[in-house]
C-alpha cells in the first residue's frame, strides 16, 4: 500500500467542497433569505443538509490515515508532534481571528461578552473541547476537530494497551472500547470504519474493486441515510449509524482503491488541488461565506432568493479558495514545515 493515495486526496477535496455547499444553502435558509417563497422547502433542506455528512467521510479518511501513521511512527512522541502540527497551526490562525474580531463584529457567542467569559470561551474552544464535551462552541465547524483530537487520544491508548495483551484479548478489548465510544458518539463510528479498511490491507483492495460497488450511487445513499438518522430520535440515530458503518466499510474501500469513473473523478487535477488545500478550505470557508454574504446583501438584496444564493456561491468560492491557497502555502507548508524540521532536529542536536 503506497503512502500517498490520489483517491484519498481527491476525496478530501470533494468532501470539503460538499460541506461548503451545505453552508452556502443552509446559512441563507437560517437567516430567512427565502422567507416563505421556497416550494418543497423541507425536501430541499433535507437534501442539502445531508451534505454535512461529508464530515463522516472525513472521519473515515482520518481513521485510515491515523491508523497507518500510528503504526508506522518511530515513537508516540513523534506521532503526537505530527498530529498537533497537522491540526493546530491553521486552527489557531482562524481561532485568534474569530476571537479577536468576534466581539467587534457582534459574532454569535462573542457579541457583548465580558472579559472572563471571552477568556473561558477562548480556552475551551482552543483546546478543542466543544464537540466531544457539551460546551458552547464559537467556531461551529471546529466540532469535528474535537472528534479528531479525541480519536488521536483513543488511538494512542488502544495502541499502548494493545502492546501488553495477547492478540485475541487485544482485539476484544479494543472492539468493546470502540463500541462503547461509538454508542456515546455515533458519528465517531466512521473512524473505526476507516481504520478497519486500512487493517484489511490487500483484502480492502480486492473488495474496493468489486464492480457492484458504485460509489457514485452509494455515497449519496449513505448521506441520505445518515441525515435521516440525525433527524430521528437517539435510538434511531444509533441504529442508522450502525447501518451506515456496515455500508461505509465497502464504500470506503471502493473510494480508496477503486479505479472506475468515480475514482477517475477523484484523481482529476481540480479534485487533487482541492484535496491539497482541503484542511485550510474547511476552516477558512466560513470567513469567505461571511464576506460573501455581506457583499451579496449589500449589492443584490432586491434580487430573487435563488439568484442571491447563486451569487453568494460565485462570490464566496473564489474568496474561500484564495484564503485556503494562502493558508496552505504559508501556514501548512512554510511555517509548519519549518517548525516540524526544528522539532525533529532537536533530538539530534541533543545527542551531539
Amino acid at each position: 500500500m503506497t503512502d500517498y493515495n490520489r483517491n484519498l486526496n481527491g476525496l478530501r477535496g470533494l468532501c470539503a467542497f460538499l460541506v461548503f455547499l451545505r453552508h452556502i444553502w443552509g446559512g441563507p435558509r437560517l437567516e430567512g433569505w427565502w422567507g416563505d417563497t421556497l416550494p418543497d422547502a423541507a425536501l430541499f433542506d433535507f437534501l442539502f443538509d445531508s451534505l454535512q455528512c461529508a464530515v463522516e467521510i472525513f472521519f473515515m479518511i482520518s481513521g485510515f490515515l491515523i491508523t497507518a501513521s500510528l503504526l508506522r511512527a518511530p515513537s508516540i512522541r513523534h506521532f503526537v508532534i505530527h498530529r498537533v502540527l497537522r491540526i493546530y497551526p491553521v486552527f489557531l490562525a482562524t481561532h485568534v481571528i474569530v476571537f479577536g474580531l468576534g466581539p467587534v463584529l457582534h459574532y454569535k457567542l462573542l457579541d457583548g461578552v465580558d472579559a472572563a467569559r471571552w477568556s473561558w470561551l477562548f480556552a475551551t474552544n482552543g483546546l478543542l473541547l466543544p464537540g466531544i464535551v457539551d460546551l458552547p462552541i464559537v467556531q461551529t465547524n471546529a466540532w469535528s476537530l474535537s472528534y479528531e483530537a479525541a480519536f488521536y487520544v483513543f488511538s494512542i491508548a488502544a495502541y499502548r494497551l494493545g502492546r501488553h495483551l495477547a492478540p485475541r484479548p487485544r482485539v476484544l478489548l479494543i472492539a468493546l472500547a470502540t463500541a462503547g465510544a461509538c454508542f456515546l458518539y455515533p458519528r465517531a463510528v466512521f473512524f473505526a470504519a476507516g481504520a478497519i479498511v486500512f487493517l484489511m490491507d490487500d483484502r480492502a483492495g480486492a473488495l474496493g474493486r468489486r464492480r457492484w460497488l458504485m460509489p457514485g450511487l452509494l455515497l449519496p445513499a449513505l448521506f441520505l441515510l445518515l441525515q435521516a438518522s440525525l433527524d430521528a430520535s437517539t435510538g434511531w440515530t444509533r441504529l442508522g449509524y450502525a447501518a451506515g458503518f456496515l455500508i461505509g466499510i465497502p464504500l470506503f474501500a471502493a473510494l480508496v482503491h477503486g479505479h472506475g469513473a468515480f475514482g477517475r473523478l477523484l484523481r482529476t487535477r481540480p479534485m487533487q488541488y482541492l484535496g491539497d488545500i482541503s484542511y485550510s478550505f474547511y476552516l477558512w470557508h466560513p470567513f469567505a461565506y461571511f464576506a460573501g454574504k455581506k457583499i451579496v446583501r449589500t449589492l443584490a438584496s432586491g434580487a430573487p432568493p435563488a439568484a442571491q444564493v447563486a451569487l453568494l456561491l460565485l462570490v464566496a468560492l473564489p474568496i474561500a479558495v484564495g484564503l485556503s491557497h494562502a493558508s496552505h502555502r504559508l501556514i501548512e507548508r512554510v511555517a509548519t514545515g519549518a517548525l516540524r524540521r526544528r522539532l525533529e532536529a532537536r533530538p539530534l542536536a541533543t545527542a551531539a
